[in-house]
């Protein structure tokens, strides 16, 4: 059975048509799941709506004001995902309902950096512990948790039916992909020869991992009218948009603040038509940011866009193949 949510905007009628073709039982199904129900009866919680079982998992992975996730809370995080796609594949669903994806959705954007890491080529850490029966660990950095990226991927693809998830998914992602370019040593950017052949790896890296949310957002797009298509780009538009200062911070002043805020009006000022061109181009604009920030030379900007883009693009077409 679809689930159809609409919303009236100026003009008239039905501008966010997202048929989601989760049955009503998928929450109350996915409650039962043995790691949720673990985790509700650990919180001394029932699930009642899709709502209260969002609101719970995410009480359950989020920090709620610690500067760092434990490990009892990563594993809560792994565990939701796991169940959630197990979920998902048994019972064919693709697009999960609204009220259970925005709380599970800021859950997993808590977890960005995990996100990045999960689907960055060469994040050896990370493939080290994405067995399912692998548990959390804890470094220098923090504490992490990993699943594999396929499972990941179609989560993600769930809950980014409803714009306002998707939202929160590409920022969390992108604030860990500015970081990742200000956090580069000059002794790497130096090393950089015209070609790009060699070179810091944020921006390949970066174009891998916001390829791959291009991959969720043209999946999800693909399965909606045009017109469904036009007004869920809009309100992921407005989203990643929102808080939008009128001026750029000085680079010096605020590096990750300068080159989110250079991307940020991008996409605000992007037409109507060009949403999804904004976001392929995610990567390139991030590494123009940062380069001209740092006073990279011409040459050596362009071929680590180049870089960014080629990744990018390669990225979203492997990532899409992997959502079908």
């Amino acid at each position: 059975m679809a689930l159809v949510a609409c919303a009236v905007m100026t003009g008239g009628i039905a501008a966010w048509f997202a048929t989601r073709d989760d049955s009503p039982d998928f929450c109350h199904d996915l409650s039962k799941n043995g790691k949720i129900r673990r985790l509700l009866d650990a919180a001394h919680q029932a699930e009642s709506t899709c709502a209260a079982l969002g609101g719970a998992l995410k009480k359950a992975a989020v920090r709620d004001g610690a500067e760092d996730h434990s490990i009892k809370q990563a594993q809560a995080m792994k565990d939701a995902l796991l169940a959630v796609e197990d979920q998902m594949r048994r019972t064919g669903t693709t697009s999960l309902d609204e009220d259970f994806s925005e709380p599970f959705a800021e859950a997993l954007a808590d977890y960005s950096t995990d996100i990045y890491g999960i689907l960055a080529p060469g994040s050896f850490d990370y493939s080290r512990h994405d067995s399912p029966s692998d548990p959390p660990w804890a470094d220098e950095d923090g504490v992490h948790m990993a699943i594999f990226q396929k499972p990941l991927m179609r989560v993600m693809r769930g809950i980014s039916a409803t714009p306002a998830a998707y939202v929160e998914l590409r920022r969390g992602v992108t604030r860990t992909a500015v970081h990742e370019l200000a956090a580069t040593p000059n002794s790497a950017v130096e090393a950089a020869d015209p070609s790009g052949a060699e070179g810091p790896s944020a921006p390949k890296a970066n174009g891998w991992v916001l390829g791959s949310l291009d991959a969720v957002a043209d999946e999800v797009t693909a399965r909606l009218t045009q017109e469904a298509a036009a007004d869920w780009e809009n309100r992921v538009r407005a989203g990643l948009a929102q808080g939008l200062p009128e001026n750029v911070p000085p680079y010096g002043e605020d590096p990750e603040r300068n080159i989110l805020v250079t991307w940020q009006k991008t996409v605000a000022s992007s037409s109507d038509d060009s949403l999804t061109a904004g976001l392929h181009m995610q990567g390139p604009v991030l590494v123009k940011a940062w380069g001209e920030g740092i006073r990279l030379g011409g040459e050596k900007i362009s071929s680590l866009s180049e870089g960014a883009r080629f990744s990018a693009e390669s990225a979203r077409s492997t990532m899409l193949h992997s959502l079908d």
